[in-house]
């Protein structure tokens, strides 16, 4: 019954993000839309003060139900809709069948494995660069969605920081990839992409310092002057896109291992064919320990004082997820 129960939340769950193949493609052919995707953020910021104004004066509420008009995920968000369909922004699409996931089945991961992911556009989400650093459209989901859920929890609904990192683990094991039923990858880059939305949701108003540090507040992007939002800093996706959400970096583990052998493989074939010589996932990475670095913030509501970098990067390689003891 658990099974049949977790089937029907997977098949039917409409925010399932895609996966995304970060060895296929040499990044120096990816165009770099930085400055594209700011200028339409910022103009989508503009329209949801505008909208807002107009039906409230300051109702955070409100404020927070038009943003997500434009920020969410591929079925809800403009922003992403735009990353995923408007032909004026540059991205690389990469077909399953010539990615390191062409020789997955559906015992490796049922969402990926299938027929129908072959000729889907959203079995692989595109790649785009924003800056120096090379993501998926997906990690723009993960951020602005389940950014927002941990922002919720955390922020308005005053949970402690672990509590919210477990969820978001859990989910990400079960509806959001991490197990055969879904896409059968476990992505730490999609946890990471996950707690910096919840940085971004943060700036929006900025009530709370940056829980990486005051010297990160960027924001606020909104505040409230008599009775009206007002616009105040820009948006810039560079202070939240980093290696981090790079899954050559900061690695995947996968739900058989099956599914982690044909994946290494094809790696290293890729690799061959670019003429790379690095293994599959290098956990000396100077990318990856700069990465554990930023990211290496205690938390205080820890009993365990573990840092930031424990909940969010893999330091081990590819693996076969656990999930019991993962974490």
């Amino acid at each position: 019954m658990k099974t049949l129960l977790l089937s029907a939340l997977i098949l039917s769950n409409p925010l399932m993000a895609s996966e995304v193949d970060h060895y296929t493609l040499a990044y120096e052919k990816i165009v770099d839309i930085g400055d594209i995707l700011n200028t339409r953020a910022n103009t989508y910021l503009k329209q949801a003060v505008i909208s807002s104004n107009a039906k409230s004066q300051c109702n955070e509420d409100i404020l927070y139900t038009e943003l997500k008009k434009y920020f969410a995920n591929h079925t809800k968000g403009q922003l992403t809709i735009d990353l995923l369909h408007d032909d004026s922004i540059p991205r690389q699409v990469i077909p399953l069948d010539n990615s390191v996931y062409k020789k997955w089945s559906v015992w490796n991961g049922f969402l990926l494995g299938r027929q129908k992911a072959r000729t889907s556009a959203l079995a692989l989400g595109p790649i785009i660069k924003v800056g120096d650093v090379v993501i998926g459209t997906d990690k723009v989901e993960h951020m602005f969605g389940m950014g927002f859920n941990y922002f919720k929890g955390h922020y308005l609904k005053k949970k402690d920081m672990v509590s919210v990192l477990k969820n978001g683990i859990f989910k990400e094991k079960t509806a959001l990839g991490g197990n055969i039923l879904a896409t059968g990858v476990f992505s730490y880059a999609d946890l990471s992409a996950n707690f910096n939305g919840m940085r971004f949701w943060n700036h929006m108003l900025q009530k709370n310092d940056d829980i990486l540090g005051k010297e990160y507040n960027v924001g606020p992007y909104i505040s409230c002057k008599n009775n009206q939002w007002v616009l105040e800093n820009e948006i810039d996706f560079k202070n939240y896109f980093d290696e981090s959400m790079d899954e050559s970096v900061n690695c995947s583990k996968f739900a058989s291992r099956s599914g982690l052998k044909k994946f290494v493989a094809t790696v290293e074939e890729a690799n061959k064919s670019r003429a790379i010589d690095q293994k599959a996932c290098d956990s000396e990475n100077k990318s990856l320990n700069k990465m554990k670095n930023k990211y290496d913030v205690i938390l205080e509501s820890d009993p365990h004082k573990r840092p930031l970098s424990h909940w969010l990067i893999n330091t081990k390689g590819h693996g076969k997820v656990s999930y019991f003891n993962e974490f």
